[in-house]
């Protein structure tokens, strides 16, 4: 059923078709491809096909860029993520061409979601930090930088850095329902579900989890409810009331089945087969899981891949076929090191460009610590010359009682002249031969040990 704003640009487009194609009529092509990509995905990828063609016949380059950038949702949406690529690819080299700011964001942010439908979380927060400083530089308001704030929430989510998700997630939160964005808010109030989920706030997920799944309802998003229900499904399962967590799961998959999302199916399916293990409907658990197993394989989710063979692990452990179990156990441990060690590349490419930035400012500090000390000797070193030339030269002393005569004609105390042109100081004793000059050889024997 479609939502009213669907309807009266359906009723334009009638309208559009019959006279002759124009800017108006690709601009509401994309606005419907929009639109419809989660509630009916086959109209969304011929509209945006469509709106594509005629803006190539007519030279529209913006709104060429704007349709791949739509294609490249759809097939991240389905699963394809090379066709996704080859889109979103294509949009940012026409929006770059053009300078169009807007533009680059947007796809900045389309395959951050890309990366992140892969679980590739270091590639996907380098798009969505890309995407909010191109917004940022270009003045963009809170509002604007909202949906930036939540992508990166969801990156740091997926990390399991909780609190720094939700830091991310409540500018996102309060700029949309301020403007009561009620496409964003199902999205937002799942992922915040999930979070107070893995917290162990689980009435306080489930409280978001129904409040996604009013509005995406009451708007015919059909993606989002199926979204929804599934994260109702786990709630359920983490409670260990398995026969709800069943019911959850099973409408979410019908769902994503009609939809034909691939990715949806593929990760819903081993739900239902994990929860049919808990009841002990095995080979009902067997089916789903491979179903799951399989498509996760084609799609290349590895992460997907890695929950499906842990819970195949775990079904034949209960069915009692260790045969079987270790099989598997053994192609998870495989895939876990394999995946580990991929990860663990790009983490240390990160950690090297990281350390390389930091030797550098070391090295700089260092130069700087090591110019501060060098002034500081030269200094020291340059008074110290000053203070031998002052001693330089001709010094006039008396032969008698050897006071030296000054510049000015004064005389002075040996000591004295020297302590008032040199940092030395005097302290003062009696030489052997003064000594017995003064009190006698007998005084110095009867005080010697």
């Amino acid at each position: 059923m479609p939502t009213n704003g669907t309807g009266v640009q359906e009723k334009r487009l009638e309208e559009l078709r019959s006279e002759p194609a124009g800017e108006e009529l690709v601009k509401v092509l994309i606005s419907l491809a929009n639109k419809e990509i989660h509630s009916t995905p086959d109209k969304s990828e011929a509209y945006a096909l469509e709106a594509y063609d005629l803006a190539g016949s007519l030279g529209l380059e913006n709104l060429k860029a704007a349709s791949d950038a739509v294609l490249g949702i759809f097939y991240i949406e389905a699963g394809n993520f090379e066709e996704a690529l080859l889109y979103c690819g294509r949009a940012m080299e026409i929006y770059q061409k053009l300078d169009n700011k807007i533009g680059i964001a947007a796809v900045h942010e389309k395959m951050g979601h890309m990366y992140l439908s892969q679980g590739l979380e270091d590639k996907a927060l380098e798009h969505c930090h890309a995407a909010l400083k191109v917004k940022q530089e270009s003045g963009a308001g809170e509002s604007k930088l909202a949906s930036c704030y939540f992508n990166i929430g969801v990156c740091y989510a997926n990390i399991d850095r909780l609190d720094l998700a939700l830091s991310f997630y409540e500018p996102a939160q309060l700029a949309w329902e301020q403007l009561d964005k009620h496409r964003h808010l199902p999205i937002l109030y799942n992922n915040l579900g999930s979070i107070f989920g893995k917290k162990g706030e689980l009435e306080s997920a489930r409280k978001y989890f129904l409040k996604a799944l009013d509005i995406s309802e009451a708007a015919g998003e059909r993606k989002q409810t199926a979204s929804t229900l599934s994260n109702l499904g786990n709630l359920y399962e983490d409670l260990c009331e398995y026969e709800k967590a069943h019911g959850y799961y099973i409408k979410s998959l019908e769902i994503y089945q009609k939809l034909g999302n691939k990715r949806g199916i593929a990760y819903v399916s081993s739900c239902v087969g994990n929860v049919c293990t808990h009841l002990n409907r095995l080979d009902e658990a067997e089916k789903f899981i491979s179903k799951g197993l399989e498509l996760t394989k084609s799609l290349k989710i590895v992460d997907y891949e890695v929950i499906c063979l842990e819970r195949m692990t775990k079904l034949y452990e209960k069915k009692g076929d260790l045969k079987k179990a270790l099989s598997y156990s053994r192609e998870l441990n495989k895939r876990q090191k394999d995946h580990t060690n991929e990860k663990s590349i790009e983490k240390i490419a990160t950690l090297q460009v990281q350390f390389e930035t930091e030797k550098k400012e070391k090295e700089a500090e260092i130069y700087r610590l090591k110019n501060t000390e060098l002034t500081e000797v030269n200094n020291q070193l340059r008074e110290a010359i000053e203070d031998v030339k002052k001693l330089q030269g001709m010094l006039p002393i008396c032969a008698c009682c050897k006071k030296i005569r000054d510049d000015e004609g004064y005389w002075q105390q040996i000591e004295s002249y020297i302590s008032d042109n040199t940092t030395a100081t005097f302290s003062h004793g009696i030489c052997p031969e003064c000594f017995i000059r003064l009190y006698g050889e007998d005084y110095s024997l009867r005080n010697s040990v």
